[in-house]
């Protein structure tokens, strides 16, 4: 399972081209980091940071994203990232916002943590079934990314 310790350990291996063993939790947190310092001297390339954050966020709540690389994912990952690649745009109310509040680092790893482990134990039990994501899965999963966006843009305001 994915601590807040763990996160906070990957946060300075962001950017590291030598890092193999992937680092999406702490790159989160050091792109928003990153961000929030350019922020403060302004400097207009922080929103770059802040799109980096964005995709980091999406990553997050892909259940293949957060498993170890094995057959199963090298089968079905770019499916499974597709499921509703072709008509989320026309589907957004499937999309389910819940309230995340985030007022430190510390509550923003701390719901870092529990997504990828919401997002883990899907990915081992559509391992386990030996099937594809469902559309359903796939809603509700962009729903926590969605949720954990929307908290971090209010908390970098």
């Amino acid at each position: 399972s994915v601590t807040s310790a763990m996160i906070l350990d990957q946060v300075a291996r962001y950017d590291d081209p030598t890092d193999e063993g992937g680092h999406l939790y702490g790159a989160i947190v050091a792109s928003l980091r990153d961000y929030k310092s350019a922020e403060a001297t302004g400097k207009y390339y922080g929103e770059y940071d802040l799109a980096y954050c964005t995709h980091y966020v999406g990553d997050l709540s892909m259940p293949l994203h957060n498993t170890f690389n094995d057959e199963f994912k090298r089968q079905h990952h770019a499916a499974m990232d597709g499921t509703v690649e072709d008509e989320v745009l026309n589907h957004l109310e499937r999309i389910k916002i819940y309230p995340i509040q985030i007022n430190s680092e510390d509550d923003l790893v701390k719901e870092i943590a529990r997504i990828a482990n919401l997002s883990i134990k899907l990915g081992y039990r559509l391992e386990a079934e030996n099937r594809s994501l469902t559309k359903e899965e796939a809603y509700a999963q962009l729903g926590h990314s969605a949720s954990l966006l929307k908290a971090i843009l209010h908390f970098v305001q």
